[in-house]
């Protein structure tokens, strides 16, 4: 089952700060700068990814990882009151 996470960040170091952007970016879309929302399929991916993203994370810095829930997707809306998520009407296994 396809888990979704919203993803912020606020790292120091602009290396670091690019190469955990880029790492989001395997696995979702960049919705601002240091905001990103992923998909992942299993609980071990969610963990490997964190314990990659550790490595780049020093004092002071910041990263969090939100859980979207199927409902509180359906209920996001931009600014325009248009809905965030898609969602498809058939699902094949």
């Amino acid at each position: 089952m396809i888990k979704y996470y919203l993803v912020c960040f606020d790292i120091s170091d602009d290396k670091h700060r690019y190469k955990v952007g880029k790492t989001l970016l395997e696995y979702g879309d960049r919705i601002q700068g240091s905001v990103f929302e992923i998909a992942v399929n299993r609980h071990t991916q969610l963990q490997q990814l964190q314990q990659q993203l550790m490595g780049y994370i020093a004092p002071g810095d910041d990263l969090r990882f939100y859980y979207l829930t199927k409902d509180g997707r359906k209920l996001s809306i931009n600014h325009k009151g248009e809905p965030l998520a898609e969602f498809p009407s058939v699902i094949i296994i």
